[in-house]
């Protein structure tokens, strides 16, 4: 919401207001005008403000981040030692690599999803039955290809793939039975004996630690709209592994989301993995919009 976006609707929602009032001259036209028009113009005014002192913070705190006192600060250390307290490494659930990950895989909300697709293919199949085949064509093959997309990961097929391409599977095995695992939401971070280990929803790594160059912070801001007013913001923290290429010695990086006290631990715990070793150690910062439009 920029000024002159508030200024525009503000005078959109005038004209309105005053065809309700004068052209269409009603019992509830005046109350559209003289009641709504107006609530609706203050509670622009108010996204607006809202939005310039959450910028106004943001600003701070990312200033802050970027000269490195947010991390530094005593409150953050504190709160960084309580949470390493009380939340130690997770370990395998399984002891076989394949079982384990698989399971983290098998998730309801999958199963709910297919579910809801079987019944919106069903939906289409009454369209079918009354006359629209062509509307029950494209819906059927779109919550197919839905479906399917949630059985895929559901039934593991990430891990499936990934497990035909390991170079070295008894070695990656037994790293993974012996490492120190962070998650959050559908990711995994974990420090296995000779690997470290990592997964999202739709890829699984195993990357050999003489070809880490160190574990970098990216962090992001996702300010939240409303049919184009804002709402709220958060900030995604990721550790950002930078891989070096066998063959070309380029630095690829693979991304996996975190909170932010567990991409600090990361950083902290690959040090000890690779002792005397001088670590790339980066920080981003960025911002995304999501929903920005009017609806």
């Amino acid at each position: 919401m920029t000024l002159k976006k508030l200024i525009a609707c503000i005078v959109s929602v005038i004209l309105i207001g005053l065809y309700f009032f004068f052209i269409r001259g009603d019992q509830a036209g005046k109350i559209v005008a003289s009641v709504v028009c107006p609530l609706v113009i203050g509670y622009l005014i108010y996204a607006y403000f809202k939005e310039k002192n959450a910028d106004q913070s943001a600003r701070i705190k990312e200033s802050q981040i970027i000269g490195g006192s947010y991390f530094e600060s005593p409150e953050w250390h504190e709160a960084y030692v309580r949470y390493i307290n009380q939340h130690p490494f997770e370990r395998p659930k399984i002891q076989d690599m394949k079982k384990d990950l698989l399971k983290r895989y098998r998730r309801r909300e999958y199963v709910i999803v297919m579910f809801f697709m079987i019944f919106l293919m069903l939906c289409t199949g009454c369209a079918a039955y009354m006359g629209h085949i062509k509307v029950a064509a494209i819906g059927f093959l779109l919550f197919g290809y839905l479906f399917f997309s949630e059985l895929y990961l559901y039934t593991g097929m990430p891990v499936r793939r990934w497990m035909r391409e390991v170079l070295d599977p008894s070695a990656v095995e037994t790293s993974y039975k012996n490492c120190q695992m962070l998650t959050y939401k559908k990711n995994g971070l974990g420090f296995g004996t000779s690997h470290l280990h990592a997964f999202t929803e739709k890829k699984v790594y195993a990357i050999d630690y003489r070809l880490v160059d160190g574990i970098s912070r990216k962090i992001v801001r996702l300010k939240s709209y409303t049919d184009g007013v804002y709402s709220k913001d958060e900030y995604k923290h990721f550790a950002v592994i930078n891989v070096i290429s066998p063959g070309s010695g380029d630095i690829n990086d693979i991304e996996i989301e975190l909170n932010e006290y567990q991409v600090q631990r990361a950083i902290d715990k690959l040090s000890t993995y690779k002792l005397g070793e001088k670590l790339q150690e980066n920080l981003s910062l960025e911002e995304e919009k999501d929903d920005e439009t009017f609806g």
